[in-house]
């Protein structure tokens, strides 16, 4: 690693550190990193430069039983980028979206739940223009829908207004802001995956969403990280389907139960987790029960029932918004990918 290398490291270093304290000391930000005070206080001075850190007026008192210089706080400015998250889903029948805008350090700077009748481009770049002008720092958006985006197109889509566009291109020309696109059981197992833990990074997990209204839908992860397919389709086991198909309208269980013994096959996941309101967690005997009779029990997954798809939901989309928000910070707005 040449010298040029060696300083980026060590900036990014001070910077996480520095973020994940929200506010410290040289001396601090020292024993955190590793680095000497120093090195510390010279990297410090390009925070502050470029506006990531700002140092504070007051002093605090010295640690040492000898005493000593007080020394000075130094704090990360954790609002200079934030990123305005969209997450649609369905509940009770009905189309809802929640709205959270979060900054650097994974803060929730204001959130608020709604219903909306109609999704569409009008809708959201309307949706999306509102809350720039209400946080002028506002870097990015990162929409969660039912639908996958293939070279740029909404090729699949439960909202109708919205399938075929060029969605991600013409909010970004609308509006102004770098927005991403997220498919909303995508995020769920992210956010699922995540709240295993280490545990995740030697799994395979599947997530199945199944809303009343709309078709079935899974995520795939794959020791922690999303799998997504050639053009972003892995996972879309209903994308075949008839949209006058009652989806609703069959045997939970047995829909449940089908969607077991197909992944297993393709995919041999250690767990699969269903969000379906008519699947409360006494059916996982029932559903265990009906794969028996096709396959043997050892190789049948943990089947999870009964957890909240917007906890998932919304966890996985603070990761991908997370992200996003940390590459804007090392690179540049410029040239990011999701």
């Amino acid at each position: 690693m040449d010298r040029k290398d060696l300083r980026a490291y060590n900036l990014q270093k001070l910077r996480d550190a520095l973020r994940m304290a929200g506010q410290a000391t040289q001396p601090q930000l020292a024993e955190m990193t590793g680095l000497s005070v120093m090195t510390v206080n010279a990297l410090l001075r390009i925070l502050r430069e470029n506006h990531e850190a700002e140092m504070l007026e007051e002093l605090l008192p010295s640690l040492s039983e000898s005493g000593g210089r007080p020394a000075r706080q130094y704090r990360y400015l954790s609002n200079r980028h934030m990123a305005l998250v969209l997450s649609f889903y369905e509940k009770d029948g009905r189309n809802r979206v929640a709205a959270r805008v979060q900054n650097l350090q994974g803060e929730i700077i204001f959130s608020e739940e709604s219903v909306c009748s109609e999704v569409s481009l009008e809708f959201l770049s309307e949706t999306i223009g509102g809350y720039c002008k209400e946080y002028s720092q506002l870097d990015v958006a990162i929409i969660g829908l039912p639908g996958v985006e293939v070279d740029g197109v909404l090729s699949v889509m439960d909202y109708p207004l919205l399938r075929g566009l060029r969605l991600r291109e013409e909010l970004t020309r609308r509006t102004g802001l770098p927005v991403f696109l997220a498919n909303d059981v995508n995020a769920a197992v992210l956010g699922y995956g995540a709240s295993l833990g280490a545990d995740a990074k030697g799994e395979t997990l599947v997530a199945v969403y199944w809303p009343l209204r709309y078709p079935p839908g899974a995520g795939i992860l794959l020791r922690g990280e999303l799998y997504q397919g050639r053009d972003g389709l892995a996972g879309e086991f209903a994308y075949a389907f008839s949209e006058r198909a009652g989806y609703s309208s069959g045997n939970p269980v047995e829909q449940a139960a089908e969607a077991v013994l197909d992944f297993v096959r393709y995919w041999n996941p250690h767990r699969m987790v269903f969000y379906h309101e008519g699947l409360p967690l006494e059916k996982e005997k029932d559903i265990r029960s009906l794969c028996a009779a096709s396959m043997e029990e050892r190789f049948l997954p943990e089947i999870v029932l009964g957890r909240s798809l917007d906890c998932d939901y919304e966890r996985g989309l603070y990761i991908m918004a997370d992200r996003l928000l940390r590459k804007l910070e090392e690179k540049g707005a410029s040239g990011m990918v999701l």
